[in-house]
């Protein structure tokens, strides 16, 4: 079946969309453009008083904007969209937005083409060779599967609780693609190479995805040569710290999609360092752009205040090192009483967290000279202080550095938690 349609915005998707179907021999009406006339159809700069002979009305809007396209075409329309086709090409968001439409008996869904799009000269050959998803009305489906099958294309229907988890899927094979090749690309570029000498290698791979499946999948995790990508991680830690939490990530994946166990220390890394050992790994996050960021403290009983704190430090930067006392200087700080827990206990727990990058203890009452050793780019202290009083503001203003005080949450402190359990101990 033919049909006669209008397409609101002529974008990459719009302008395609409107050119295949009139090829394939749909009748163009009208389109809503702010780019100014075009020879093969009437264009208006705004949603126009009545559907002008439209049957079906495609929004190739962004999506923020869909809900409000779509009251203002019901507010101008009303009972003129009885019976009309409504579909708009968002890949995340149901057809719920055309809500406005339907109320007055439109007829509504969404459509999107399965395809990325980045250039736009190739945006007609990429939507003919797309899947497309569709999820709307019976009457609305009927309509999209005409069109659809009209360009060759073939489409698929889902249900609207699952476009989001259908657009994070999408994401990942595209978007996250292309953040992966950049990443291998990065790695080469010492070495003269890049991503033209990767091209080839990611084109075989989508060719043996493409015959094979997941059974295209080759390389050290497939073969358990835990050697050779234990030998990744190494060299990731100590050139490439920004790259290696994603290697990690897909490493793990990958070993579950081999059927095989990822080994329980591979990638773990060891977070509490030396102090010569660490400022090498800073200067190699630095190397990479990443800024870091520098707290201190006994963590003699770790608790949700701390947690929160440090997660707000560590979104300061790129990398949080916290600088812990050791025992004898919690001892002179605190008490002979104190530390609860030994240093290296402290340390384990302190590494364990995810936001926590890297672990210093030092011996002195305060982190003075480890904060002149390191640098930091960002000096973090956590309670009322003024910035001018914190241990080590003036090294880190020197050389241009920020330094911030951040509160704890009311309520949680290592003192308190001591005494309530002396206090229950004792009643």
């Amino acid at each position: 079946m033919r049909y006669k349609f209008s397409v609101i915005g002529l974008g990459k998707v719009g302008s395609a969309m409107l050119a295949l179907l009139a090829q394939a021999g749909h009748c163009p009406v009208w389109a809503v453009s702010s780019g100014g006339e075009r020879g093969d159809v009437t264009v208006y700069p705004d949603v126009p008083p009545e559907p002008c002979g439209a049957e079906v009305v495609l929004l190739a809007v962004p999506d923020s904007v869909i809900a409000h396209v779509a009251g203002r075409i019901a507010e101008k329309w009303k009972e003129s969209c009885e019976g009309l086709v409504f579909c708009h090409f968002s890949g995340l968001h149901a057809s719920d937005l055309l809500e406005p439409l339907a109320w007055y008996g439109g007829e509504t869904g969404s459509l999107h083409p399965l395809q990325a799009i980045a250039d736009a000269s190739q945006t007609g050959n990429a939507i003919r060779e797309a899947f497309f998803t569709f999820e709307g009305s019976p009457r609305a489906g009927e309509a999209a599967s005409d069109l659809v099958a009209s360009l060759g294309s073939h489409m698929l229907t889902i249900a609207p609780e699952d476009k989001v988890l259908y657009h994070a899927a999408a994401v990942i094979a595209s978007n996250y693609l292309v953040a992966i090749a950049s990443q291998a690309s990065e790695l080469l570029k010492g070495m003269g190479l890049g991503m033209e000498q990767l091209i080839p290698l990611i084109q075989s791979t989508v060719n043996n995805l493409k015959a094979c499946g997941e059974a295209a999948l080759t390389g050290p995790i497939q073969r358990g040569d835990w050697n050779t990508v234990e030998a990744h991680i190494s060299s990731l830690r100590e050139n490439y710290p920004d790259l290696l939490p994603s290697y990690l990530a897909l490493g793990r994946y990958t070993a579950r999609l081999a059927t095989g166990a990822w080994p329980d220390a591979l990638g773990s890394g060891e977070k509490v360092l030396d102090l010569r050992t660490l400022r090498k790994r800073l200067a190699a996050a630095r190397a990479r752009g990443m800024r870091v960021v520098f707290t201190n403290g006994c963590f003699d009983i770790l608790h949700e205040g701390h947690v929160s704190y440090l997660r707000e430090a560590k979104a300061l930067g790129d990398i949080l090192v916290v600088g812990l006392n050791s025992d004898t200087s919690v001892r002179r700080l605190k008490g002979p009483e104190r530390p609860v827990n030994g240093e290296a206990s402290r340390a384990a727990v302190l590494s364990g967290l995810e936001v926590v990058d890297y672990v210093c203890v030092f011996e002195e009452d305060t982190p003075y000279e480890l904060i002149r050793e390191l640098r930091p780019d960002v000096l973090v202290k956590g309670g009322d202080w003024d910035t001018d009083r914190i241990v080590g503001a003036d090294i880190v203003a020197s050389y241009g550095g920020e330094v911030r005080s951040l509160a704890f949450r009311e309520g949680h402190s290592t003192t308190g938690i001591i005494n309530r359990i002396r206090s229950d101990g004792s009643s």
